[in-house]
């Protein structure tokens, strides 16, 4: 199992997380973060205003093959020729638990589908989305 990081420009998040659904990787971490890449880090007047506002999400895979079709979806949205598209790394998860059943590794990450969805209602009641994924 492996955990990819990835940190891109915001515009990119919507269709990064509807191409992750689409291939049956919902379990998304997302944080909103800011950046300060290379360029400008030698300057005496850097300042905290020169931060870039990025994305970083985060999502465990099960394999090589679901590892690389996510890093494929990131790349192809984000990858430009300029500087600041972001970057992306991964590390091995040992051990994954879903905290609400117990299930482990392959079973936590699994997604099942037989359950029904509780549509999200917009009064203030507690919403139970009744969603499996690595990060619930």
């Amino acid at each position: 199992m492996f955990m990819l990081h990835a940190v891109f420009n915001k515009e990119h998040l919507k269709t990064i997380i509807e191409d992750l659904i689409e291939n049956d990787m919902p379990g998304i971490t997302i944080l909103q973060s800011y950046s300060k890449g290379e360029i400008g880090c030698l300057e005496k007047d850097f300042l905290i205003k020169d931060m870039n506002e990025k994305i970083k999400i985060e999502i465990v895979v099960s394999g090589e093959k679901n590892k690389e079709l996510a890093m494929e979806i990131i790349r192809s949205e984000c990858q430009d020729l300029g500087y600041g598209a972001g970057k992306m790394w991964i590390t091995q998860v040992l051990e994954v638990e879903r905290i609400r059943t117990g299930e482990k590794n392959q079973n936590a990450l699994s997604i099942n589908k037989n359950i029904k969805r509780t549509p999200i209602s917009s009064s203030n009641q507690i919403i139970d989305a009744s969603i499996d994924t690595p990060n619930s």
